[in-house]
């Protein structure tokens, strides 16, 4: 990495995007539920697209964060994050193949006034999860490109608006506390119609999809980082421990701590 002294805009990184990305992981996420978090990805590039003011220190360098920054982590990088208070963002967790450079990417960027144009194309697929995973690889391939260089409008949901209305807001506010009654308030519908919906278009109900959704969650960044339980707890919307524990046991048949030191498959 060249850290271009102490200008932090100047830090940037080599990149090979001759190949797609392989994606693990995209959404929204919720930080700042404690005033520092120290963890690294092990196998996995981070994408960031902040939403927060804060500081990153990374390499003996500090870099401020700022609604409307794009930064950029490759694997392996420890990083210490400063909050100032509740973080939204929208993330992802991805591979790149071996190869050649193809070009530098910013560690840490200020888009001014290409911020919503990208943020958009980001969103639109970032809180989309029953996108098939190449859409939202490619649009990621897309978007890491336009951030190597120096930018489209929004689709909705097939199906009942309530439905997507629904799952993009739980996608945004995953770690914050929800209740499907409020959800369904804000959809404009009744808490029964939308459990109707829901299990017509999702195959589940609402409050099942919300559990599901932070289970996997909680098992991406409990396998992929090394973010302390305490902080997937509270990312994930279930603060309190032992029912987090609880939770992750019941879901998928191990506690926290033995699913942070199974080995992940390669993807």
């Amino acid at each position: 990495m060249n850290m271009g002294g102490d200008n932090w805009q100047a830090a940037e990184w080599p990149i090979c995007l001759a190949e797609p990305p392989v994606l693990v992981q995209m959404s929204a996420g919720l930080h700042g539920g404690q005033s520092t978090d120290r963890f690294q990805l092990p196998t996995l590039w981070s994408l960031h697209f902040y939403r927060y003011r804060a500081t990153l220190e990374l390499a003996g360098q500090v870099f401020p964060i700022r609604p409307g920054f794009v930064g950029l982590t490759p694997p392996n990088q420890p990083v210490l994050y400063r909050y100032e208070g509740p973080s939204p963002h929208l993330y992802a967790h991805f591979r790149l193949l071996p190869g050649t450079s193809t070009g530098t990417i910013p560690l840490m960027q200020d888009l001014g006034a290409r911020f919503p144009a990208l943020y958009t194309q980001f969103e639109e697929v970032a809180l989309a999860p029953h996108l098939p995973r190449w859409r939202r690889q490619a649009r990621l391939w897309e978007i890491l490109c336009q951030l190597t260089e120096r930018p489209t409008p929004r689709t909705n949901t097939a199906g009942h608006p309530a439905v997507a209305a629904t799952i993009e807001r739980i996608e945004q506010r995953l770690g914050e506390p929800l209740s499907i009654a409020q959800l369904a308030r804000e959809a404009g519908v009744s808490y029964s119609y939308l459990g109707r919906l829901f299990q017509q278009q999702v195959g589940t109900s609402a409050i099942g999809y919300l559990r599901n959704r932070r289970i996997e969650r909680a098992e991406h960044l409990l396998k992929e980082s090394t973010l302390p339980i305490k902080s997937v707890a509270i990312a994930v919307g279930i603060p309190d421990l032992h029912l987090f524990n609880k939770t992750i046991r019941s879901a998928l048949g191990a506690s926290p701590r033995a699913l942070r030191t199974t080995p992940s498959p390669s993807r």
